[in-house]
């Protein structure tokens, strides 16, 4: 056989599998077989797939934006308190309240913005809050809210992470 037509079924064999897997994916999309349901779990691999790909599209469009100079002022992180208290503790929970039954209800769950372990960097915070994230529960609250409002909640976030009831209480009051 020659070197010209190994080529050819090299070719035509590679052809054949991308076309015997475009029928196959597209058998596998209009078949239902895949539970696409907010009441059942996501398959693990599919669960991972989803999240790298947040994780790599965050980290390649978020944190682009510079946060205001006065970002960590107390008057901003109190205005997140309250903002995070009407807007987000629905999903992501509050100090010592038990997860609304919206947040129950979120597959993948709503993560917990105020756990002690989370980063909550600003800049990606705010992306995120500004955005939203596709196939998720987690809207853009860019259409609807302001850009210092925003920063101001990713300040709250940034500040918040582990607070006591008394003292996400406090903010919300705008004491402390």
């Amino acid at each position: 056989m020659s070197t010209r037509s190994r080529l050819a079924t090299v070719v035509a064999t590679a052809v054949a599998l991308l076309v015997l897997s475009a029928v196959a994916a597209i058998a596998f999309v209009y078949s239902g077989i895949y539970d696409v349901s907010a009441s059942s779990k996501d398959n693990a691999a599919v669960a991972w797939l989803l999240h790298r790909t947040y994780e790599a599209s965050l980290h390649r469009h978020g944190g682009k934006d510079l946060p205001p100079g006065d970002l960590m002022s107390l008057e901003n992180i109190r205005a997140g308190a309250r903002m995070y208290d009407s807007t987000c503790a629905l999903c992501h929970g509050a100090p010592d309240r038990p997860l609304s039954a919206v947040g129950q209800g979120i597959e993948p769950s709503a993560p917990q913005l105020l756990a002690a372990s989370r980063r909550n960097k600003p800049p990606l915070m705010f992306w995120v809050i500004k955005h939203g994230v596709d196939m998720t529960a987690m809207p853009s609250f860019g259409k609807t809210q302001s850009d210092a409002t925003i920063w101001q909640l990713a300040a709250f976030l940034y500040d918040a992470r582990g607070i006591t009831k008394d003292r996400y209480e406090a903010l919300k009051a705008g004491a402390n």
